[in-house]
């Protein structure tokens, strides 16, 4: 082989090979530490509440990394190449990700701010123009308009430009007029006007305490509304749910249920963290689930004191934060200051005070601090935020006791009010606090309409039966004992009616699952005690019903808050026996009230007999029920302690003898067939409709009441022929009140003798 055939066949060899696709261009390398690595937060679940999070706050991720390992003498060393793209490259890679629906976080470089702002331009002047005069942040005022909340409510209106500029606020206002949004928008707007430094951990900004888990747990709900990002998609509340239509019921609420499945993929598809982090420690979930929610950093804490309290003994970071809070909030304050009912609440209080210069301990080598450094301090710049719609000693005090008020003489000492009780508890930062008192007179709204019913205490239960058949809807009933209410539970479920209990004896999952069917079961009955009377905002609550008189005058203006809430109709309905006409007079009187202020409700009293055979009925059934739990109960508590104590049991015992304690297998099968037959004639009797007096049971045109119209029309009651489709505002009777002229005419005059 000659030379040129070499070289020629040297040339051949060292011919690259065509690559097919694209020249792919050799990126730059660099060497940078983990540090250093241009990381990149990623998108991650909207889940901020107590499950879905697994520990993690945020997800970071780093693209052209080539990991290296080196041999060196002492052993493997890890080091990291940056391969950097070319500019083109960049840009369409980035329009690549715009393609396929991923959202590139852009942050900062700076480390001092981070910048929340919109994709589209918002004219908040034009759409939200009674809003713009507060200044708010620009993401309120989008999800004040996503929510239609076109206006302030009258709280909202005299609040809002107090609290924005720095002052303490006491604010009484009727349930139900937004004082959430009072105090909340005021710390929202601060929170987001004032970000934290990117990478840093989130610091405590705001406590608000509240005095029930459903209310805290309300709460942060409703403020997440406003904290999460506009991008994603809001979910919608229940009390949005249509309760008018009752047709294909079935079918919508699958259709329903898939695209909120729909929306919640989505939202966990594209989601981001929250603008603002609200974590809600309550009793009754898991503690350790919401101490690693702390320990990641959040800026708002919805608590109630008790809990709160618990995770602050073992955790010294968490009570720092709190004395160097920005906001604290007293959500139904009369509640949470009354004396005897939080015992942690002091403590906590007590952190929020600030520290006389004299009890500090100032260090031995301290530089020398600067006058306009030591006058403000974290602490001296704490607002304080009071809302309730009670604040009166008077309205506290226990109905029941006999003990009369002492009587203060003029120019001495005076009783004190609940506003004085905060003023010593509570360490305003103002000297003095704006109070605004905009409750109406006699605590009552003007959109409730209020009634009541005499009755006896045994002819409650045919009362509450009539009243639910009579004027269906949503119907909230108040007992003062959970005896009550397991009494009544048989009762409702006897009687074809669908109740959920609310008591504090209750697991707080259960709680929650029974609020959560009451507000979508259309005329479901809630029973419940005093914890539901306050805060709670259920939508869509028809009816509050005392089945049994309040303790105070206080609960009895938050239970009537439970319905005509936001300017909607409600209707309130007494039951007072003989016995409690005393209390229900000295409870008007404590607001204000006289007792025929109150108008009566009439009655189609020709029905009631047919109830009450249907009350007697449950009744028998519901105690030989009763027996048989009982019964059943107390043997099988004797077998599971005999074999904890491993104990043998006799045979006699384990057969059912004879005895005079235990029934015998007779007549306990005797017992089942007398509890059927009572349940057959039950529910025969509930299959027949209720007939009204003067209504003809053969022809619907005959008898002096014809329903034969009514049934055209469709207003006839399906479950009392013969009365008409209402409400239950229309049937209440105005009350009389006599003449001035009158009762003159009836006093006797004086006897100036037989000659007179």
């Amino acid at each position: 082989m000659t030379v040129g055939e070499t070289s020629k066949s040297s040339t051949l060899k060292r011919k690259p090979i065509p690559i097919k696709g694209p020249v792919v261009k050799k990126f730059k390398v660099q060497t940078a530490s983990l540090d250093g690595l241009p990381w990149k937060s990623i998108t991650r679940p909207q889940d901020t509440g107590l499950d879905g999070d697994d520990g993690i706050l945020e997800l970071e991720e780093v693209e052209d990394v080539e990991v290296v390992y080196e041999e060196t003498t002492g052993g493997k060393v890890v080091k990291f190449n940056v391969h950097e793209r070319p500019e083109h490259q960049a840009s369409h890679t980035s329009e690549g990700n715009e393609e396929h629906g991923q959202q590139t976080e852009i942050t900062d470089a700076s480390p001092e701010s981070t910048v929340f702002t919109s994709k589209f331009a918002f004219d908040a002047k034009t759409l939200l123009p009674k809003w713009c005069s507060y200044g708010l942040h620009g993401h309120l005022l989008q999800t004040l308009q996503n929510r239609a909340f076109t206006s302030p409510t009258p709280i909202q209106a005299k609040a809002l430009p107090i609290a924005m500029s720095g002052r303490d606020i006491v604010g009484v206002a009727e349930t139900g007029s937004g004082k959430t949004l009072a105090y909340g928008l005021p710390i929202l707007h601060h929170i987001l006007s004032h970000p934290r430094p990117p990478r840093t951990k989130r610091r405590l900004q705001a406590l608000i305490l509240a005095p029930t888990r459903e209310l805290a747990l309300q709460v942060s709900d409703h403020l997440n509304a406003f904290s999460r990002s506009l991008e994603v998609p809001l979910k919608e509340e229940s009390d949005e749910v249509d309760l008018s239509s009752t047709k294909n019921a079935k079918g919508k609420q699958k259709a329903q249920n898939v695209t909120s499945r729909k929306n919640t993929d989505h939202t966990a598809a594209s989601g981001s963290p929250p603008l603002v982090s609200i974590a809600a420690i309550v009793g009754g979930m898991s503690s350790q689930k919401q101490r690693r929610i702390l320990n990641r950093g959040v800026d708002i804490l919805v608590a109630t004191p008790g809990r709160l309290w618990d995770i602050l003994e073992e955790d010294d970071g968490l009570t720092q934060q709190i004395k160097t809070t920005k906001f604290l909030v007293l959500d139904e304050a009369d509640r949470m200051v009354e004396a005897g009912h939080f015992a942690e609440m002091d403590n906590i209080l007590r952190l929020t005070t600030r520290q006389s210069r004299e009890d500090e301990i100032e260090p031995e080598f301290s530089p020398p601090e600067s006058s306009e450094n030591s006058s403000k301090s974290p602490q001296d710049t704490m607002q304080t935020f009071v809302f309730s719609a009670t604040l009166s000693k008077d309205l506290q005090r226990n109905l029941k006791r006999k003990s009369r008020p002492k009587s203060f003489k003029k120019g001495k000492n005076t009783p004190a009010s609940t506003l004085d009780d905060l003023l010593l508890r509570l360490d305003f930062r103002d000297t003095d606090p704006e109070v605004i008192d905009i409750s109406p007179e006699g605590g009552v709204v003007s959109s409730l309409q209020e009634s009541k019913i005499e009755c006896l205490s045994t002819d409650k239960d045919v009362y509450l039966y009539y009243f639910l058949l009579r004027y269906p809807g949503r119907s909230l009933v108040f007992l003062s004992s959970i005896d009550g209410i397991r009494r009544l539970m048989p009762l409702m479920e006897l009687l074809d009616i669908k109740a959920f209990p609310l008591h504090s004896q209750l697991e707080q999952r259960q709680r929650l699952k029974n609020l959560d069917r009451f507000k979508v079961t259309p005329n479901g009955v809630l029973l419940a005690t005093d914890i539901a009377a306050r805060g709670l905002d259920i939508p869509a609550v028809d009816h509050v019903i005392h089945y049994q008189i309040p303790r105070s005058a206080d609960v009895f203006v938050h239970r009537n808050g439970r319905t005509a809430r936001a300017m909607r109709k409600g209707f309130s309905l007494l039951m007072c026996a003989p016995d409690e006409r005393r209390l229900v007079k000295a409870l008007l009187s404590n607001v204000g009230r006289q007792e025929g202020d109150i108008p009566e409700m009439s009655v189609e009293l020709t029905l009631m007999d047919k109830l009450k055979t249907r009350i007697l009925l449950a009744r028998q059934i519901d105690s030989q029920q009763h027996k048989i739990k009982k019964e059943n109960h107390e043997r099988n508590w004797i077998k599971e302690t005999a074999d904890a104590m491993e104990i043998a049991l006799d045979s006699d015992f384990l057969s059912g003898s004879e005895d005079e304690s235990q029934p015998s297998k007779f007549k306990r099968k005797k017992r089942n067939v007398k509890t059927a037959s009572l349940k057959a004639e039950l529910n025969q009797l509930l299959s027949q409709p209720l007939i009204a007096r003067g209504v003809s049971t053969r022809y619907i045109t005959s008898g002096y009441r014809p329903i034969a119209h009514d049934m055209v029309a469709g207003d006839y009651h399906e479950t009392m022929l013969g009365l008409k489709k209402t409400e239950a505002g229309n049937d209440v009777v105005a009350a009389k009140k006599p003449s001035k002229k009158k009762r003159e005419q009836e006093e006797p005059g004086e006897w100036n003798g037989f000659g007179s």
